[in-house]
């Protein structure tokens, strides 16, 4: 019996941008895995929980599509995207992670 993973298709890439005042900020921007990868982004986090997330999927085989999931499971448990969290039945609530990407 196969073991249903988690599979999230957006998450959050940190791009630049040019400052009022000169210079480059950081920021985060939804995007979809499959699009960040062409745009060869490579800082990735949830977009929901702000959690590490390891990119998985994009070995190029037929018919594969990227994704990622959380890298921590006490993520997955508290964030609203993630796959223990859905499952749960005891009535817990989303809460952002506690060791957020900055």
């Amino acid at each position: 019996m196969a073991v249903e993973r988690e599979k999230m298709y957006e998450c959050e890439v940190r791009r630049r941008r040019l400052k009022a005042g000169g210079g480059y900020e950081p920021y985060w921007k939804v995007k979809n895995v499959a699009v960040a990868l062409v745009d060869e982004d490579t800082d990735f986090r949830c977009k929901d929980c702000f959690g590490a997330v390891k990119l998985l999927g994009r070995n190029g085989k037929t018919g594969a599509v990227a994704y990622v999931e959380h890298k921590l499971s006490a993520d997955a448990e508290f964030c609203p995207s993630g796959l223990l969290f859905q499952r749960a039945t005891d009535g817990r609530e989303a809460k952002p992670s506690a060791n957020p990407v900055a």
